[in-house]
């Protein structure tokens, strides 16, 4: 059937993409579940609220992820000692954290984007234009089936 022939080459492709990954990740001297944590906290800083950032608690990230908050309050603290983010107390309940990028946080998270797409956009690149289109296409199609369960 081509939709299991699509599901092994999606396999294929997330499988290479998660080498990219993680050999960015060494790079940077990061483990992949720092890298990936990364990544979430890059994703959840764009929750704007009142039109005021307003950076995730600690039990906000473990929610979003799938975490124990404990659990994952240690891990930040390798990121914090890494200079990647900072704990700062909430202004209104100074028993919750927020946690926010450092200035050298920011610059990796965007390093990183920049070079795991690079690969990617480059090979998009060769396939031609029809092809490009209709793979499009046919993405947009399954994200949004996939969307409406």
């Amino acid at each position: 059937m081509d939709a299991e022939k699509l599901w092994e080459s999606w396999e294929k492709i997330n499988r290479i993409l998660r080498l990219k990954h993680h050999e960015v990740a060494k790079k940077y001297g990061l483990t992949l579940e720092q890298f990936h944590l990364l990544i979430e906290l890059d994703e959840l800083k764009l929750e704007m609220v009142s039109d005021e950032f307003i950076p995730p608690t600690i039990g906000e990230i473990a929610i979003d992820i799938g975490n124990a908050p404990h659990t994952l309050s240690e891990k930040i603290k390798r990121l914090e000692k890494k200079g990647l983010v900072k704990k700062v107390r909430d202004e209104t309940d100074q028993r919750k954290n927020r946690v926010t990028f450092t200035e050298k946080g920011k610059n990796l998270i965007n390093n990183i984007k920049k070079e795991v797409s690079k690969t990617f956009i480059e090979k998009t690149n060769t396939i031609d234009d029809e092809n490009l289109k209709n793979l499009l296409k046919g993405l947009n199609e399954l994200n949004e089936k996939l969307s409406n369960n």
